[in-house]
């Protein structure tokens, strides 16, 4: 093994102990508030995906996505249909296709599930001794000069 994919390895356990220990404190609340929404793990992926989605997904692929049976994935869009975090609407060009969207209720559970994530960090950040929060952030400051990191900063930091 090289010296550079020791290093690489080494860096990524780091890191590993980092997130897991981060995970530990942002669990309770991020638990808190899906048990509050009475949601599914499988639910609150095809949020997420709904979310992430350029356009509106067929039923067929949002099943896929979440890898769940067409039936089963019908039967879970329902419950967010009926409680209105997500859309259902027929395809323009093919009626029999069904098309999923979220809704402002649906961007509302994951502003929500996001912002118990994010009381989690800021209460590691706050335990973190002025010496240590200036080196994260520095190197934070310089990972956000990525774009595709900086696009995941929370809207209110934007």
């Amino acid at each position: 093994m090289t010296a550079s994919k020791q290093a690489t390895d080494a860096l990524a356990a780091d890191l590993y102990a980092v997130v897991i220990h981060i995970h530990k404190d942002c669990n309770s609340d991020l638990f808190e508030a899906v048990g509050a929404l009475d949601l599914t793990l499988t639910q609150i992926k095809l949020l997420h995906y709904l979310e992430e989605a350029d356009e509106p997904l067929a039923l067929k692929d949002a099943a896929a996505l979440v890898q769940v049976s067409l039936p089963a994935a019908s039967r879970l869009v329902d419950d967010l249909v009926r409680r209105r975090f997500a859309e259902r609407n027929e395809d323009l060009e093919d009626r029999r296709m069904k098309r999923l969207s979220l809704t402002e209720a649906g961007s509302a559970v994951q502003r929500r599930l996001n912002a118990a994530r994010l009381s989690g960090l800021t209460r590691f950040t706050e335990s973190l001794s002025e010496p240590e929060r200036e080196l994260l952030q520095t190197a934070v400051a310089k990972l956000l000069e990525r774009p595709e990191i900086a696009d995941c900063r929370p809207e209110e930091q934007l």
